[in-house]
């Protein structure tokens, strides 16, 4: 399930193989935290927060649920 986080990045104007260098992890890693495949680590979700300027909670809650509210 997708995550938030994407479609942040996405209408921020953030290429995802450049916000994974900005976050510290691989590209694939970074497509992968994306898809909700892997669980990224605190200080990923923390400095997506800081660079995307929107709380953890939002950024990593699942597309579809952010969506529906």
């Amino acid at each position: 399930m997708i995550k938030k986080v994407k479609l942040v990045r996405i209408a921020q104007g953030y290429p995802a193989y450049k916000f994974a260098v900005l976050v510290g992890v691989h590209p694939n890693w970074w497509r992968e935290i994306e898809m909700g495949t892997r669980k990224p680590s605190n200080s990923v979700m923390a400095k997506a927060s800081e660079i995307l300027q929107r709380p953890v909670d939002e950024l990593f809650a699942d597309a579809d649920e952010a969506l529906v509210r």
